[in-house]
């Protein structure tokens, strides 16, 4: 049984780093893309096919970040106040 909770909670774990991996990843993605577009702008290219793609791929990278940033930041919240139930409860055994 506590070994059930265990396995739970290690897969609790492992998503919440992929997550925060995936998260870290489209923040890179969506940096070099509005960079990409800023050099676009300076060129005086916001007309541009290639401006107007990386825009809506910015658009659509920011809205999944939007999405899934709260969630990620509710589970990490919620791994910190486990351990800090764990601590707790490991020194007033001792």
């Amino acid at each position: 049984m506590a070994e059930d909770h265990l396995d739970k909670a290690q897969a609790f774990l492992d998503s919440l780093q992929r997550l925060g991996a995936q998260l870290k990843a489209a923040e890179d993605r969506q940096r070099f893309y509005l960079a990409e577009m800023l050099q676009l702008k300076q060129a005086d290219k916001t007309d541009s096919d290639e401006y107007n793609e990386l825009n809506s791929k910015s658009q659509s990278l920011q809205a999944l970040i939007d999405k899934f940033r709260p969630i990620y930041l509710e589970r990490l919240e919620m791994a910190k106040n486990a351990q800090v139930a764990v601590r707790k409860r490991c020194m007033k055994h001792n």
